[in-house]
Formats: C-alpha cells, structure tokens, sequence
C-alpha cells in the first residue's frame, strides 16, 4: 500500500496532478482544494495517498493532510457513495467544514454538493455523525473547522465563486468568523 509520496510536481489537471518519484509518474486523483495547495509545477511535494485496488484498476488518490484522507476513507465507507462522489464533497468542503456540517446534520449542506441528493445526504450523516468527532480534535484551533467560516464559503460560493477562490480570499481574514457577513464582505472586497 502507497501511503505518501514525496516527489517533483510534473504537472496539475483539472482533477489530478502527477508527482515524479525517482523517474516514476505517479498520477493521483485530487480534490481541488488539494490540488491548489500543491504550489509551482517543479516544485518539490507531499501528499498523503489512499491507493484504490480492483479487478480492473489500481487508482491513487493523494490529499493535502492526513484529516483530508481520513475523511475520504469515511465517505467512501458509506454504501453508495465512491470515490467520485468523494472527492466532489471535499472539493466543495473542508475536512473541518464537512465534519460540522454532518455533526450538525445539515442535509440541505451537503445537497449542494454536485451529485449529491437529499437521500444520498441523509445516509452520509446517519452512517458517519458522530464518527468525525476525532476529526474535528485533531484539528484544533483550525479556523477552517468552525461554523462562520464554512457559511462564509457557502455564501461565497452561491454567488459564483469557486470553492478555491472563497478559500483564497478568506486565507488571510483576520477578523471574527463568527460574523459570517463581515467575513463575506471582506472576501468580496478582496475578489473585487
């Protein structure tokens, strides 16, 4: 099993980057929020992986952090939701984001998600509520785990913007994210 690779970023597509490890170019599936933290092409990287074995495919998917893979894990654990459907949710939210929004039950959340019904929203929080709890320890002070934080990139993105730019735009906000709409307004000012 490939738990991590350290190597030289080859290039970066929309969904999946190749990282060059000693000659060998290993291509991984990657949400975008992963893909966006992996810097320059040439630049020396890490990921953490979650390699995939079947009948008729090996698949590798890499991760920015060791919660964003755990989390993965989780999903896929869920009967009907694969590794697509997987990524799609974490591309739209953070480990921390998605931990609250399933602790806190919040179907219509995790509906917004592409591909991502009511019932199939309902499952995933039955089957994993309560299990991202350590998750959510883990992270700690991590500002990307609290409730302002993830309705300001709810807002952000129903208005247009990617996940990926509301995330850039609330990187360096410094102040309250409790007041989700100081927290907008100061994002739209930066994307002005």
């Amino acid at each position: 099993m490939i738990a991590s690779l350290t190597g030289v970023l080859a290039s970066r597509a929309e969904d999946r980057a190749v990282i060059d490890v000693g000659g060998v170019g290993f291509a991984l599936q990657m949400s975008t929020g992963s893909l966006a933290s992996l810097g320059e092409i040439g630049t020396t990287v890490r990921v953490e992986t979650h390699m995939q074995v079947r009948a008729d495919s090996i698949t590798l998917f890499g991760f920015a952090s060791s919660q964003e893979r755990t989390v993965f894990e989780r999903l896929t654990s869920v009967s009907g939701v694969g590794a697509k459907y997987a990524l799609a949710i974490l591309s739209a939210y953070t480990p921390g984001v998605l931990a609250r929004i399933i602790g806190g039950s919040d179907v219509a959340g995790l509906s917004q998600v592409s591909g991502i019904g009511k019932k199939t929203a309902q499952r995933i929080i039955l089957e994993l509520k309560g299990n991202l709890d350590d998750l959510l320890k883990d992270l700690g002070e991590n500002r990307a785990a609290t409730d302002g934080y993830g309705e300001a990139i709810a807002a952000l993105t129903s208005i247009g913007f990617s996940t990926d730019e509301a995330t850039s735009a609330l990187a360096d906000y410094d102040g309250d994210l409790d007041d989700t709409g100081a927290a907008v307004k100061a994002a739209l000012r930066r994307l002005a």
